[in-house]
């Protein structure tokens, strides 16, 4: 009884490993969609891949929920050229909740100016009837290096 009931829980024990690796990839796949997404300006398609509840903190201190947000990528008045990550960790909090954070290096166009820096941030993934959407983000600018 106890070979058996030890072999039930290391059969439990790959499969929540499997299920938790899953879940890791299905995060990892639609955040790598959010960031193409972003970079090709296509605010139609970023949409269902926002929660309602989306609160957008950028690396300048500006503060946008969802609707703001898109408007802001359909104006096209900051243009993501590339958005290459550093460093990325994925955490499960839950089967529902992760968290991404990290670090990024950004190309932006802003005004016929390409701007490029680097940036810490933490993201909060949801699955929301079944599909990763992300509810929060905030990022803060990595000073450059002094050129001394």
């Amino acid at each position: 009884m106890r070979k058996i009931l030890c072999t039930f829980l290391l059969a439990a024990l790959a499969i929540s490993r499997v299920v938790a690796a899953t879940l890791v990839e299905d995060v990892r796949a639609a955040d790598a969609t959010r960031v193409m997404v972003t970079i090709a300006g296509d605010a139609d398609r970023l949409e269902p891949l926002l929660s309602d509840e989306l609160i957008y903190g950028h690396a300048d201190g500006r503060v946008q929920a969802k609707d703001e947000f898109l408007t802001a990528v359909r104006a096209n008045r900051m243009r993501y050229e590339a958005y290459d990550y550093d460093e990325m960790h994925i955490s499960l909090l839950s089967e529902d909740v992760a968290l991404i954070n990290g670090r990024a290096s950004l190309r932006v166009r802003m005004n016929e100016q390409q701007i490029a820096f680097r940036l810490r941030f933490l993201a909060v993934w949801h699955r929301e009837a079944g599909t990763w959407r992300l509810n929060a983000y905030q990022s803060a600018q990595i000073p450059a290096p002094d050129s001394k």
